[in-house]
């Protein structure tokens, strides 16, 4: 492999790393913000939670909170 092609092989895969990093980071961010509204990232809330967010892991994409009762 020429210099060129190496280079641009690492840069590529630098930007695809970097692009993995910074959504997982949105990420933990949601996933705290949800534990702040004393919820939890689920995959489905249970019959007694509610919907509250969404924390769009992969995974885990609903933020379930239990229902307070009146």
């Amino acid at each position: 492999m020429s210099g060129a092609m190496r280079i641009f092989f690492f840069v590529s895969a630098a930007l695809i790393l970097l692009a993995h990093i910074f959504s997982a980071h949105g990420a933990i961010r949601r996933r705290m913000q949800c534990q702040k509204m004393d919820g939890r990232c689920a995959v489905e809330c249970l019959s007694f939670e509610d919907k509250v967010g969404g924390c769009r892991a992969e995974r885990t994409p609903l933020c379930c909170k239990k229902r307070k009762n009146n």
